[in-house]
């Protein structure tokens, strides 16, 4: 099993590895890392609070939109970004 250490760790990681391909201006990999970040914050407070872990994107909106709905927001609205990444370049702004 996954140790709540171990997510916020990852997060950390994440964090840290985005804000160093966003200052080398790439972008799109900067926002992957960053959404990666807060889904394993999500993972973390989800984890902290059920005592387990959603199996997918589709398991963790809807713990998210049940449980969380400010959080929920978030994600939902950063989520159509990430995905919108794999296709689209992404400006700094």
């Amino acid at each position: 099993m996954t140790a709540p250490t171990e997510l916020l760790e990852n997060a950390k990681e994440y964090m840290e590895d985005a804000d160093l391909l966003f200052s080398k201006g790439h972008y799109n990999s900067a926002m992957n890392l960053y959404f990666k970040a807060l889904v394993a914050l999500c993972d973390y407070v989800i984890l902290r609070d059920t005592g387990r872990l959603p199996r997918n994107h589709t398991e963790r909106f809807g713990i998210l939109e049940e449980r969380y709905p400010e959080l929920y927001d978030v994600v939902d609205f950063h989520f159509n970004y990430y995905r919108s990444s794999y296709m689209k370049r992404v400006e700094r702004e």
